[in-house]
């Protein structure tokens, strides 16, 4: 065999351990319980048993041992040498005080995050649609009076009467909750204030990501470019329905302070992270969960790469974390474990319709106008993943070597994120939901691309960074700097889709008590019921939520409506009072059939008549017996 030069034996060599890394990787994931069964371009691909891999990775080792005597690990990889590492982690240990050129340059990511947000901001009681828009504004409204009239009964929403705990049947919007307080006590309207909370998600998320990413390249401009991909990142616009799951800007923030922790370990810097992921927390527990899965590879890789021991300093930081988080966690953790013995956990079959298949990442949503051009015919809700041109290109820009140990771990992070998303059509998913209760309680995994799309947000940071260094003079790269920002604008743009949402509620809501408990007919806009409610804060026999329990009686009474058995049905359910509207029938002439039933029925006496949308709507008290 004819010696190799030199450049083609490390490429082989290099090649060679890729494939080790690889099939050591599946042996272990296949070792856990992970799938060892799935498809690429169509093909389906089955690893039978650790043991194949295990085979497989002995012979690649063998092979490298014999071609790659006396060279390093990915020797064809330029690694960075330990004095730009120490530099690194000094960076964050000592993180410097920010120049005029940083507040310049934040501020102009405060305005980037806010441009497609700008006809919301404009039409303020607009909505993207009149279904979770209208349930976040419940759920900030129905926590908000809690908290001011009866806080030890915090989570007791008025849906779903009788039962308890109905708050915790879904995120709880606990931080936005006490954000919208004194706007709520002032009488203002929750529809307004939860649609100004999600205007206020795209600036403040855009800042999180500059601020981060500032500190991560210290490049003010590679921080605005990086702030302008994390603050439109498409999952944001995909969820623009869904006021929690935008509320994620403690996302980049926790990332941040993890690093501060491992470079300098200590109290502050422990309780600065554990803020961060207790904000998080009370933000939306959904993607709380999320990001404390990445934040283990992404600490893993760090802690090898800066040699972070066990320590006396380490146990300080780690107690100052847990100082702050483990009260918030306990706070919402007792009332949501509460409720979770009422109605169970997810099964496999619900959490495979939430999982994201590869080709889901080529999907983009029909708010990012941008991508119009695909077609929607196999798309499929809350699996439209595609990140973005603008973000897959500079986040490859980014992961050109050298690599930093920060790359490496955003990297790492972002590939495990990737496959979580997969959730049980992917590798490691399904062992995560055996083995904790946590993952068990997700609905939709496919919301693990928040943490693909924050990842490739902080590698678009250094690819802007390495693109930015092409540029020679300040000038130039100023222009570059623009030219970078307005493509990722473009590439990313967001149309809300907006709609109105009627401002006024019926006059009849004006006589009805807190101690009232309403059936509210005819079924089918239980959302306007709630939202109606935050008026009069009377118990309603009906409700929305992430779940629903189970009352056949009920959905009887609703199909049967208005016959007397139905009624009888309802009061038996502890409604006391009965409203129909008939600006909400959808079959013309039924609501003439319905008012003369009800008016028929001696159990029913008319407490209020008025018109609303050009209908009638009654309101009933259902005698007792």
């Amino acid at each position: 065999m004819a010696p190799m030069r030199p450049s083609a034996r490390t490429l082989l060599v290099t090649l060679l351990d890729a494939a080790l890394i690889i099939a050591a990787s599946a042996a272990v994931v296949i070792a856990l319980g992970g799938r060892s069964r799935f498809d690429v371009a169509g093909v389906r691909v089955t690893l039978r048993a650790a043991s194949n891999a295990l085979v497989l990775a002995a012979a690649f080792g063998a092979l490298r041992l014999w071609l790659g005597r006396g060279l390093r690990p990915l020797p064809a990889i330029a690694r960075p040498d330990d004095t730009c590492v120490d530099t690194e982690r000094q960076r964050f240990a000592s993180p410097a005080p920010p120049t005029p050129a940083v507040w310049l340059y934040g501020a102009a990511a405060l305005l980037g995050s806010l441009v497609w947000v700008v006809p919301h901001l404009l039409n303020i009681r607009h909505v993207p649609d009149a279904g979770d828009p209208i349930f976040s504004a419940w759920r900030i409204a129905a926590l908000a009076h809690q908290l001011a009239t009866d806080p030890r009964h915090l989570w007791d929403g008025n849906i779903f009467y009788p039962l308890p705990l109905t708050i915790t049947y879904s995120d709880s919007l606990f931080l936005q909750s006490l954000l919208a307080l004194p706007f709520l006590l002032a009488h203002a309207d929750p529809l307004v204030v939860a649609n100004a909370l999600m205007v206020v998600s795209f600036p403040a998320r855009g800042l999180a990501f500059f601020h981060a990413t500032w500190r991560i390249t210290g490049d003010p401009q590679a921080a605005l470019v990086a702030s302008l991909v994390g603050a439109w990142s498409p999952f944001y616009p995909d969820h623009y329905s869904q006021l929690e799951l935008n509320w994620s800007m403690f996302v980049p923030l926790a990332i941040l302070a993890l690093l501060r922790l491992l470079a300098d370990p200590r109290w502050k810097t422990g309780i600065l992270f554990g803020a961060a992921l207790a904000a998080q927390c009370l933000a939306c527990m959904y993607v709380a969960v999320m990001l404390v899965s990445g934040l283990v590879p992404f600490a893993l890789v760090m802690a090898v790469a800066w040699r972070v021991r066990p320590s006396a300093r380490v146990a300080r930081a780690a107690g100052g974390a847990a100082l702050v988080l483990l009260p918030i966690v306990a706070a919402l953790g007792v009332p949501y474990l509460k409720s979770r013995e009422a109605h169970g956990e997810r099964g496999l079959t619900e959490v495979s319709e939430g999982s994201a298949s590869p080709r889901d990442y080529g999907d983009a949503t029909v708010r990012l106008v941008t991508y119009r051009w695909q077609s929607r015919k196999h798309h499929h809700v809350e699996r439209e993943l595609f990140p973005g041109s603008s973000s897959l290109v500079l986040g490859a820009a980014g992961i050109l070597p050298p690599l930093t140990p920060v790359t490496i771990a955003t990297l790492v992070t972002g590939a495990a994120a990737f496959d979580w998303s997969l959730g049980v059509k992917g590798l490691t998913y399904d062992d995560l939901y055996h083995r904790s209760s946590v993952y068990r309680g997700l609905r939709v995994v496919s919301r693990f691309s928040v943490m693909v799309d924050t990842a490739l947000a902080f590698l678009a940071a250094f690819g802007a960074r390495r693109v930015l260094g092409l540029a020679h003079g300040r000038a130039t790269r100023a222009v570059v700097c623009a030219a970078l920002c307005g493509i990722v604008l473009v590439d990313l743009r967001m149309d809300p889709r907006l709609q109105p949402y009627p401002a006024d509620a019926p006059a009849i809501y004006r006589a009805v008590r807190p101690q009232m408990v309403l059936a509210e007919m005819p079924d089918g806009h239980v959302l306007d019921s709630m939202y109606f409610s935050t008026r009069h804060w009377a118990r309603l026999l009906d409700g929305y939520s992430g779940y629903f329990p189970s009352a056949p009686d009920f959905d009887r009474a609703k199909r049967e409506f208005p016959s007397p058995e139905s009624i009888a049905i309802l009061r038996n359910r502890g409604a006391t009072h009965l409203t129909y509207n008939c600006a909400w029938e959808t079959r013309r002439g039924r609501c003439e059939h319905v008012l003369r039933d009800l008016e028929a029925n001696p159990s029913l006496e008319l407490v209020a008549l008025a018109r609303w949308q050009q209908a009638q709507v009654s309101l009933y008290r259902i005698k007792e017996r």
